[in-house]
């Protein structure tokens, strides 16, 4: 009988434990839905890259403006894009795929602070490529 009333302590203290943990969450869960109000651009980006393979996640972030390897495997990580490897591994795969693009007409590389880095191609009028241009471009 002692065994079994120690056993319902523990339930209960672990159930009390179980509520007080589910309220952190469901505050959590309520800032993020304000931030997501707040920021919407930066909710649909993030919830964009999650769903995309690493290559077109990759097209999505190089825009305009040079950008290193470093820095899109940072926006990929905290955009939700997840990569079993770790984050070393997937250092290697951005470097790859974004020395793969450049060769692509309608990107560019170039340095930034001696490291390389990614642009799209502006067009002769000044305006920027968007990624189905892009693709229609190498066809």
């Amino acid at each position: 009988m002692e065994a079994i009333r120690e056993l319902l302590k523990v339930r209960d203290r672990l159930t009390s434990q179980l509520r007080a943990i589910q309220s952190e969450v469901d505050a959590v869960e309520k800032a993020v839905k304000v931030l997501e109000r707040e920021h919407p651009e930066a909710a649909i980006r993030t919830k964009e890259l999650s769903n995309l393979g690493l290559s077109d996640a990759i097209r999505h972030l190089v825009q305009d403006k040079l950008v290193t390897t470093i820095k899109v495997r940072d926006l990929l990580i905290q955009g939700g894009f997840s990569y079993p490897q770790g984050k070393g591994k997937l250092l290697d795969v951005v470097w790859s795929t974004m020395r793969r693009l450049g060769r692509n007409p309608g990107y560019e590389t170039g340095k930034v602070d001696g490291k390389f880095a990614l642009r799209r191609r502006l067009p002769r009028d000044g305006s920027v490529l968007t990624a189905t241009e892009t693709v229609k471009a190498l066809q």
